[in-house]
């Protein structure tokens, strides 16, 4: 199991994530996801959000490949991932950073992550789950260069998250959950409402995906 020891700030951990109490906020539908619900919650004295879907289409094995595929987020993503790179993969574990291209008319600047993952699959449900990637660790060179060469870009101080996909008898249950603080000089509320109306594309960007790679776009 991979270990997450370090935190810029105190983040919530992935077992606190899954006992917390979460509030219904909205439904969507959505043309490739269907009925998208999305929830939120505050853990550890952070924002967190949900989004739960049911899909009869697709396999969980297909979505997992998609959300473990990070550098073709940029093409599968509509979320403006315009920057990925694998940095480390050992079994089940993934080290990685993408780049976000926020639209100039925000007025905000870029998002980047530097994040560790790790991939689970135990049958009944497999998941792919992250945190912040320790930049004193193995990768503080690229991590620094990084930094370096696109300094107005912003690191949140707190990304952590977890994809799951369950099967079920009729169809697989699709889990996304996300704590993070965007940094910045992004108001809380202005982030969080963009999260929260983002989701439901989130999830609908895996499903499309997945459909596409099983020949059913």
């Amino acid at each position: 199991m991979l270990l997450f020891v370090h935190a810029a700030l105190a983040a919530p951990t992935h077992a606190q994530m899954e006992a917390a109490t979460w509030s219904h906020y909205s439904d969507r539908s959505h043309d490739d996801a269907g009925e998208v619900k999305v929830f939120r919650s505050t853990v550890a004295g952070v924002d967190c959000f949900k989004a739960t879907a049911m899909t009869s289409e697709v396999d969980s094995k297909t979505m997992l490949g998609v959300v473990s595929d990070v550098v073709g987020a940029k093409r599968w993503s509509s979320a403006g991932v315009t920057m990925a790179e694998v940095l480390g993969r050992s079994g089940n574990t993934l080290t990685y950073y993408q780049y976000l291209d926020v639209p100039g008319w925000t007025m905000t600047a870029d998002r980047f992550w530097f994040l560790d993952s790790e991939i689970v699959d135990n049958g009944g449900t497999k998941a792919l789950k992250w945190q912040k990637m320790d930049p004193t660790g193995p990768y503080a060179a690229r991590y620094n260069a990084f930094k370096s060469q696109n300094p107005n870009a912003v690191e949140p101080p707190v990304n952590v998250g977890a994809w799951t996909f369950t099967n079920q008898d009729f169809g697989v249950d699709i889990g996304y959950m996300i704590c993070t603080q965007a940094g910045g000089s992004i108001p809380a509320a202005i982030q969080n409402a963009a999260t929260q109306k983002t989701l439901p594309d989130t999830v609908g960007d895996v499903v499309r995906e997945a459909k596409k790679r099983l020949g059913k776009n």
